[in-house]
């Protein structure tokens, strides 16, 4: 069951890495390689995403948001805040996939009130 979408915030960076091919490899004993796909999607794929400079407002959406999809347990969609600037958010985000937390967010405290936040997010197939 998914939860409500990331907050629309937009993140002063992110980091993707798209996720990697399920394979099996099998070596003979002739010493040749074979390599048989486990899917039809690449699994694992990561964003990273930071926030500067939030008011404790908006931090703490992200922080309810968090708990609201029971830590790293619940799926979620990502709103189109999170993508703001790009033009093909498609290839972070492919069909068939949801996110969901990969560890709790870290806030860093800069002044009162004013927090920079890093979370770190999982696609997983739905």
């Amino acid at each position: 069951m998914a939860v409500v979408a990331f907050p629309a915030l937009k993140p002063s960076s992110r980091s993707w890495t798209p996720g990697s091919w399920p394979v099996q490899t099998f070596n003979t004993l002739s010493g040749y390689e074979t390599r048989i796909s486990l899917g039809s999607k690449p699994i694992g794929g990561s964003l990273s995403l930071k926030f500067s400079n939030l008011k404790e407002a908006d931090l703490l959406k992200i922080t309810d948001h968090y708990n609201s999809a029971q830590g790293v347990t619940r799926t979620f969609s990502l709103s189109t805040d999170v993508f703001a600037g790009m033009t093909n958010s498609g290839k972070v985000t492919p069909s068939g996939f949801s996110w969901r937390y990969a560890a709790p967010p870290s806030i860093d405290w800069v002044a009162p009130g004013i927090g920079n936040i890093s979370v770190a997010l999982v696609a997983v197939p739905n």
